[in-house]
Protein backbone atom coordinates (compact mmCIF):
# COMPACT_ATOMS: atom_id res chain seq x y z
CA UNK A 1 0.00 0.00 0.00
CA UNK A 2 0.80 3.14 -0.43
CA UNK A 3 3.29 4.27 2.32
CA UNK A 4 3.43 8.37 1.23
CA UNK A 5 -0.26 8.84 2.29
CA UNK A 6 -1.55 9.48 -1.47
CA UNK A 7 -4.47 7.96 -3.04
CA UNK A 8 -4.23 4.23 -4.65
CA UNK A 9 -6.31 5.01 -7.14
CA UNK A 10 -4.84 8.25 -7.81
CA UNK A 11 -1.11 6.97 -8.44
CA UNK A 12 -1.85 4.14 -10.07
CA UNK A 13 -4.26 6.37 -12.45
CA UNK A 14 -1.27 8.96 -12.69
CA UNK A 15 1.29 5.74 -13.33
CA UNK A 16 -0.15 5.05 -15.99
CA UNK A 17 -0.17 8.50 -17.59
CA UNK A 18 -3.99 9.17 -17.46
CA UNK A 19 -5.63 12.70 -16.87
CA UNK A 20 -8.67 12.34 -14.64
CA UNK A 21 -11.17 13.47 -17.27
CA UNK A 22 -9.80 10.63 -19.49
CA UNK A 23 -9.34 7.80 -17.21
CA UNK A 24 -13.29 8.47 -16.04
CA UNK A 25 -14.48 8.78 -19.47
CA UNK A 26 -12.56 5.41 -20.39
CA UNK A 27 -13.82 3.91 -17.23
CA UNK A 28 -17.23 5.14 -17.52
CA UNK A 29 -18.09 6.98 -14.39
CA UNK A 30 -18.17 10.55 -13.88
CA UNK A 31 -15.16 12.84 -13.29
CA UNK A 32 -16.47 13.87 -9.62
CA UNK A 33 -17.18 10.30 -9.13
CA UNK A 34 -13.82 9.35 -9.67
CA UNK A 35 -12.46 12.54 -7.67
CA UNK A 36 -14.28 11.32 -4.69
CA UNK A 37 -12.30 7.89 -5.17
CA UNK A 38 -9.03 9.68 -5.36
CA UNK A 39 -9.73 11.78 -3.00
CA UNK A 40 -10.64 8.49 -0.13
CA UNK A 41 -13.71 10.10 0.27
CA UNK A 42 -15.41 6.56 -0.96
CA UNK A 43 -14.17 3.71 -2.46
CA UNK A 44 -14.98 2.56 -5.69
CA UNK A 45 -17.46 -0.63 -6.19
CA UNK A 46 -15.57 -4.24 -7.16
CA UNK A 47 -16.13 -4.06 -10.49
CA UNK A 48 -14.95 -0.17 -11.37
CA UNK A 49 -11.81 -1.32 -9.28
CA UNK A 50 -11.79 -4.66 -12.11
CA UNK A 51 -11.83 -1.47 -14.58
CA UNK A 52 -9.28 0.21 -13.24
CA UNK A 53 -6.70 -2.35 -13.02
CA UNK A 54 -7.28 -3.33 -16.54
CA UNK A 55 -7.30 0.33 -17.91
CA UNK A 56 -3.85 1.46 -15.79
CA UNK A 57 -2.27 -2.13 -16.18
CA UNK A 58 -1.38 -2.47 -12.48
CA UNK A 59 -2.77 -5.16 -10.39
CA UNK A 60 -1.12 -4.06 -7.33
CA UNK A 61 -4.24 -1.55 -7.41
CA UNK A 62 -6.67 -4.75 -7.00
CA UNK A 63 -4.15 -6.05 -4.23
CA UNK A 64 -4.52 -2.68 -2.13
CA UNK A 65 -8.23 -2.63 -3.43
CA UNK A 66 -8.94 -5.79 -1.78
CA UNK A 67 -7.07 -4.90 1.55
CA UNK A 68 -8.31 -1.35 1.89
CA UNK A 69 -11.86 -2.51 1.70
CA UNK A 70 -11.77 -6.40 3.62
CA UNK A 71 -10.98 -5.98 7.07
CA UNK A 72 -10.75 -9.93 6.33
CA UNK A 73 -8.45 -9.68 3.27
CA UNK A 74 -6.32 -7.03 5.53
CA UNK A 75 -6.18 -9.35 8.20
CA UNK A 76 -5.21 -12.70 5.41
CA UNK A 77 -2.73 -11.34 2.93
CA UNK A 78 0.76 -9.95 3.47
CA UNK A 79 1.65 -6.05 2.81
CA UNK A 80 3.15 -6.09 -0.50
CA UNK A 81 5.89 -3.80 -1.70
CA UNK A 82 5.12 -2.51 -5.57
CA UNK A 83 7.71 -3.37 -7.75
CA UNK A 84 9.12 -4.39 -11.00
CA UNK A 85 8.91 -7.85 -12.39
CA UNK A 86 12.80 -8.14 -11.77
CA UNK A 87 13.09 -6.94 -8.18
CA UNK A 88 10.45 -9.21 -7.36
CA UNK A 89 11.80 -12.77 -8.91
CA UNK A 90 15.34 -11.75 -7.60
CA UNK A 91 13.64 -10.97 -4.08
CA UNK A 92 11.54 -14.10 -4.11
CA UNK A 93 14.37 -16.38 -4.94
CA UNK A 94 16.74 -14.78 -2.43
CA UNK A 95 14.15 -15.96 0.30
CA UNK A 96 13.60 -19.21 -1.17
CA UNK A 97 17.04 -20.04 -0.92
CA UNK A 98 17.62 -18.83 2.50
CA UNK A 99 14.14 -20.67 3.63
CA UNK A 100 15.95 -23.56 1.67
CA UNK A 101 19.00 -23.63 3.60
CA UNK A 102 17.55 -23.48 6.75
CA UNK A 103 16.00 -27.05 6.31
CA UNK A 104 12.83 -25.77 8.34
CA UNK A 105 10.89 -28.68 6.72
CA UNK A 106 12.08 -31.63 8.75
CA UNK A 107 11.37 -29.47 11.91
CA UNK A 108 8.12 -28.67 11.22
CA UNK A 109 7.57 -32.53 10.43
CA UNK A 110 8.47 -33.30 13.86
CA UNK A 111 6.33 -29.93 15.34
CA UNK A 112 2.89 -31.66 13.68
CA UNK A 113 3.21 -35.36 13.46
CA UNK A 114 1.77 -35.57 17.14
CA UNK A 115 -1.00 -32.74 16.34
CA UNK A 116 -0.02 -30.79 18.98
CA UNK A 117 2.26 -27.93 19.38
CA UNK A 118 3.77 -27.71 23.08
CA UNK A 119 5.37 -25.12 24.52
CA UNK A 120 9.06 -25.94 23.46
CA UNK A 121 8.40 -26.38 20.20
CA UNK A 122 6.09 -23.11 19.35
CA UNK A 123 9.37 -20.45 19.04
CA UNK A 124 9.99 -23.21 16.18
CA UNK A 125 7.16 -23.19 14.83
CA UNK A 126 6.56 -19.32 15.08
CA UNK A 127 10.13 -18.48 12.98
CA UNK A 128 9.26 -21.41 10.86
CA UNK A 129 5.63 -19.17 10.02
CA UNK A 130 7.20 -16.04 9.91
CA UNK A 131 9.50 -17.45 6.87
CA UNK A 132 6.65 -18.91 5.26
CA UNK A 133 4.65 -15.66 5.64
CA UNK A 134 7.72 -14.25 3.98
CA UNK A 135 7.88 -16.24 0.99
CA UNK A 136 4.04 -15.68 0.43
CA UNK A 137 5.20 -12.21 0.28
CA UNK A 138 7.57 -12.92 -2.32
CA UNK A 139 5.09 -14.97 -4.27
CA UNK A 140 1.98 -12.23 -4.23
CA UNK A 141 4.84 -9.68 -5.40
CA UNK A 142 5.83 -11.61 -8.41
CA UNK A 143 2.54 -12.70 -9.38
CA UNK A 144 1.25 -9.04 -8.86
CA UNK A 145 3.79 -7.69 -10.67
CA UNK A 146 4.18 -10.21 -13.59
CA UNK A 147 0.43 -9.02 -14.28
CA UNK A 148 1.46 -6.32 -16.04
CA UNK A 149 2.05 -6.21 -20.01
CA UNK A 150 4.88 -3.42 -19.73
Amino acid sequence: MPEDGRNIYKIRREQAGFTQEHAAELLGCSVRALARYESGEVFPPDDLALRMDDLYNNHFLLYDHVCQTSQVAAALLPTVEDCSLQTAVMRCFNRMERFLEKRPDHRLMEISEDNVIDESERPDLDLILADLEELTKAFTEVRLAAGRST
